[in-house]
């Protein structure tokens, strides 16, 4: 985008804010709403919303303690997480709605991160522990105008912990439990989670700082294709930490910083079926501010932040390093002209760079390949989204995004939402959506600037999203939604295998925008929330997810439900009984007898799992878990070990 591009953007942006600013007709009178929806920016009341948005809130998180981040996650309708029941430290893949890791968008406190020197520039969620999370909120289709590159099958809003309105309040927590293979026969206590949180406020000021770290052992990442041969151990450590600090100027001006650290070690194997020792460690630290300054109809707010991550491999066959750097600036104005329509207008500015060095083959030492001077890229995205209510239950959002980048020049995203709220019969409500919406996925620094297979020469992937369905509520308890979703994927990124012409033989290959009309994926997602009586509750739901092609629905069932039975007795003990289905996928696997990629087929399994956490004394609560109670063996990737039965044990101490 050049100066002059620039200057008028700025100029329309504080003319908007101006106006905002001075405009005199009276404000309305707005009730707390109560729900923070992801498709506008705007807090809103669920059945105003045009999207089903999936919740998971700190009082989900308590009846599950005991299970991770990601494991947590994949509960949700239309979400395979795979590596999220294998060994920790297992690369995790996110499958949402059959997409890949460059299609979902990870924000921690709605500030997005990713790793800009990985293949798909995604976040790895191994970095964060779910003790130190506040909540998680997740949207799914393509919204790429709020949310910009990635944002074509799912975002991910991860909130860290919350300050208490207490002068000072501390908890201490630990877990312990086993962490074993169907094939094994001990429960060792092999797994420790400890951790520590402080925080409060004392006038206009507030802080909070929480740390935890986790060990684990006594499963090997790769499985013995004969039960009697023991792979060694593949261990897993990790770090981490999250601190903040806010002050309240005025009742119009609050700033926030705050510090996001996660560090993880672990040892990993040569591939399926192949035991090795190998080690990696990964770090990220992200440090950000965010002013908001708000006036009678609307508000201004910052959101900054800059991250490093630091990826090392050196206890390897082949060492490699690889470090990034982003730097990520949102400013937007939200503004609520009157009851009828509220706008955010914003500009995303990103800066990514990174480094990469490698052992080349038959050497000893690592060489760079890249430097950060060579793989600088920067986007500047105007964007601008706005929703309309109407008195008679209409509601459309739509909202328009144009991307600058460096190399490939402009893209333009639109998204479309109109939804219908219905009162049917007295406390029966019924809401109708549909959504149509373009979004884009930027070709990463490695696609780009790898020295063997790079191609400055690329264009952005695009996403073609529609979806349609109903969600409906009885007396604001019971709820019931279907969604019919597609997806056509157009000038796809892919790796192109090139050959001589002559010989045959493999000569290279490189990075290529392809054309292909069966990049598509369609389904349904369906779900239920049953209170069947006050203390006891009743969650589920399935997914089908089609795709047009097998080498696209790798990993992917077809078929997937969960179930979970919740109760709460006497409101200091709560019991969770969860249950989950997953169907046959297809898997491909290096043969090295054939020198080829073979394709095989993965058997459906399931899974119950067991919660209790129970409130003792009112400063110490303990909790436990029992997860694949009747020890199901089942295959998550082809050639890797996935957990047998095992239990935790945990504790929090608060004063």
């Amino acid at each position: 985008m050049n100066r002059k591009a620039l200057s008028l953007l700025g100029m329309a942006f504080f003319a908007w804010t101006s106006y905002a600013q001075e405009k005199t007709q009276d404000s309305l009178v707005v009730e707390q709403l109560e729900t923070v929806v992801l498709d506008t920016k705007f807090k809103m009341n669920r059945e105003k919303s045009g999207k089903v948005i999936y919740q998971i809130s700190q009082e989900d998180l308590q009846k599950v303690k005991g299970q991770g981040l990601a494991q947590t996650i994949n509960t949700v309708s239309g979400i395979e997480i795979t590596g999220a029941k294998s060994v920790q430290g297992t690369n995790l893949g996110y499958r949402i709605r059959g997409g890949k890791n460059n299609q979902v968008v990870i924000l921690i406190d709605g500030i997005q991160v990713n790793d800009p020197s990985s293949i798909a520039s995604d976040f790895d969620m191994r970095l964060l522990d779910v003790n130190l999370i506040e909540s998680i909120e997740i949207i799914k289709g393509g919204v790429s105008t709020l949310y910009g590159s990635g944002a074509t099958s799912a975002v991910i809003n991860i909130t860290t912990k919350q300050v208490t309105d207490e002068k000072i309040a501390t908890t201490l927590f630990m877990n312990m439990g086993s962490n074993r293979a169907v094939v094994t026969d001990k429960y060792k206590l092999n797994t420790a989670t400890v951790g520590a949180n402080i925080n409060g406020k004392v006038n206009k000021f507030s802080y909070l700082a929480a740390v935890s770290i986790e060990n684990a052992k006594g499963l090997s990442a790769a499985k013995s294709t004969d039960n009697a041969t023991v792979f060694e151990d593949d261990p897993f450590e990790r770090t981490a930490l999250t601190a903040k600090i806010g002050y309240d100027f005025s009742k119009k001006l609050k700033v926030s910083a705050f510090t996001n650290y996660g560090r993880f070690k672990n040892n990993f194997d040569g591939g399926g079926h192949l035991d090795a020792y190998n080690e990696t460690t990964s770090e990220n630290i992200q440090l950000g501010i965010n002013p908001e300054y708000k006036y009678r109809k609307g508000s201004v707010s910052l959101t900054a932040s800059y991250a490093k991550t630091d990826r090392n491999s050196e206890k390897t066959s082949y060492p490699a390093t690889n470090l990034s750097n982003t730097l990520t600036a949102d400013l937007y104005n939200k503004y609520k002209f009157n009851k009828t329509i509220w706008a955010v207008i914003g500009v995303n500015y990103q800066k990514q760079k990174m480094e990469q060095a490698s052992t080349p083959f038959g050497a000893s030492s690592l060489v760079t390949d890249l430097t950060q001077e060579d793989t600088k890229v920067t986007t500047i995205d105007p964007y601008l989204n706005a929703t309309y209510f109407s008195d008679f239950g209409l509601t459309v959002n739509a909202g328009v995004r144009l991307n600058n980048h460096d190399n490939y020049g402009s893209h333009f995203v639109y998204n479309i939402n109109p939804s219908f709220n219905i009162d049917v019969a007295d406390k029966l409500e019924v809401k109708v959506l549909a959504s149509g919406s373009t979004s884009f996925i930027a070709p990463t620094l490695y696609q780009q600037y790898s020295p063997d297979y790079g191609n400055t020469e690329l264009d952005p992937q695009e996403s073609l999203n529609a979806e349609g369905g109903f969600e409906l509520t009885y007396n604001k308890k019971y709820r019931f939604s279907a969604i019919t979703f597609h997806r056509e994927d157009k000038n796809y990124i892919d790796f192109i295998n090139i050959y001589d012409a002559s010989t045959g033989w493999w000569i290279g290959g490189e990075y290529q925008n392809i054309e292909d009309d069966n990049i598509k994926t369609q389904g349904i997602e369906l779900e239920a929330t049953l209170p069947v009586f006050k203390a006891m509750k009743v969650t589920g739901n399935y997914a089908f997810t089609q795709h047009e092609s097998n080498a696209l629905s790798r990993r992917v069932p077809k078929h997937k439900a969960n179930a979970n039975f919740s109760y709460v007795h006497k409101e200091k003990t709560a019991l969770s009984l969860a249950y989950q289905f997953t169907d046959v996928r297809q898997a491909a696997f290096y043969n090295s007898s054939t020198f080829s990629t073979e394709e095989t087929t993965l058997d459906a399994y399931n899974l119950v799992n067991f919660f209790v956490n129970h409130q003792l004394t009112e400063s110490l609560e303990i909790n436990a878990s029992l997860v694949n109670i009747f020890d199901e063996e089942y295959t998550e990737i082809f050639g890797y070990s996935t957990k047998g039965r095992n239990y935790t044990l945990g504790l929090a101490l608060k004063f």
